[in-house]
C-alpha cells in the first residue's frame, strides 16, 4: 500500500528531532488553463501546488516561515510579478520566487533577479525544467528553515548563561545539521556533503569529530 504524501512543516524523526519538509508551491497565475496545467504538473511530481488567480488571493498565503516557494506570472491584470515579489521579501526576504514570463519580458524578468527573484522561467515552460528549478528552490528554502529552527532550539536549549560557550553552540549547530544531511540523503556521504555544500573529505573528518557513522542513518 502506497504511504501517503508528506505534508509541509515539521515532523519528528526520532535520532535528531524535528524534520522540515517543504513541498508547498504557491502558484499565481490568471491564465486558468496554464494554471491547471502547472498544478498538475507538481502534483505528478509529488509537489503541493496551492493555484491561486492572482496576487490578491495568493497573499492570505504568502507569511514568513511558509515552508514552500512561490511560482509568479510577471504580467497580470490586476498586479504584477513585482508587486508579489515586494509582498513576499517584506513577509521572508529569503522566501524564493521564481517567476513565469514572456519571450518580450526577458529584461523585465533580468530586473526581478537584480531586485530579488530566485529565478525566471520563459512561458511556455518545459514541465521538466519547471519541477527541478521549483525543487531546487525548495531545497534552498528547507535549508534556510532548519538554520532557523536550529537556532531557535539553540537558544531554548543552549542558552548563553555560562551553561554554553559559543563555541559549543556552534558545534551542536554543525552537528545538527550533518545529521539532517545524512538522514535526508539516506547515509550516503557523497550526496549529503552536496547538499551541504562542503567537500566529500571535509565531512568524512566532521563525522569522525561527533563520532557519526553513515550506516546509523541508512533506513
Amino acid at each position: 500500500m502506497s504511504q501517503p504524501k508528506p505534508r509541509c512543516g515539521i515532523q519528528n524523526h526520532p535520532s535528531v528531532g524535528d524534520v522540515i519538509v517543504c513541498q508547498k508551491v504557491i502558484i499565481i497565475e490568471d491564465d486558468t488553463p496554464l494554471r491547471t496545467s502547472i498544478a498538475q504538473s507538481l502534483e505528478l511530481a509529488n509537489l503541493e501546488p496551492i493555484p491561486t488567480n492572482g496576487f490578491t488571493q495568493a497573499r492570505r498565503s504568502i507569511r514568513s516561515n511558509f515552508a514552500g516557494v512561490i511560482l509568479s506570472d510577471i504580467q497580470m491584470p490586476d498586479h504584477s510579478g513585482f508587486d508579489v515579489l515586494d509582498f513576499a521579501r517584506n513577509k521572508d526576504p529569503e522566501l524564493p520566487v521564481i517567476l513565469l514570463t514572456g519571450h518580450s519580458d526577458v529584461p523585465t524578468a533580468m530586473k526581478a533577479l537584480k531586485s530579488g527573484a530566485y529565478e525566471y522561467l520563459e512561458k511556455p515552460c518545459e514541465p521538466t525544467r519547471l519541477v527541478e528549478t521549483l525543487k531546487r528552490a525548495l531545497d534552498h528554502r528547507k535549508l534556510v528553515l532548519e538554520n532557523r529552527h536550529i537556532r531557535a532550539e539553540l537558544e531554548t536549549q543552549l542558552p548563553f548563561d555560562g551553561s554554553a560557550t559559543l563555541h559549543e553552540a556552534l558545534e551542536e549547530t554543525e552537528r545538527r545539521l550533518i545529521e539532517k544531511a545524512l538522514i535526508e540523503e539516506n547515509g550516503k556521504v557523497i550526496e549529503a556533503a552536496q547538499s551541504l555544500g562542503i567537500p566529500r573529505n571535509t565531512l568524512y573528518d566532521r563525522m569522525a569529530k561527533f563520532g557519526l557513522v553513515a550506516k546509523a542513518f541508512r533506513r
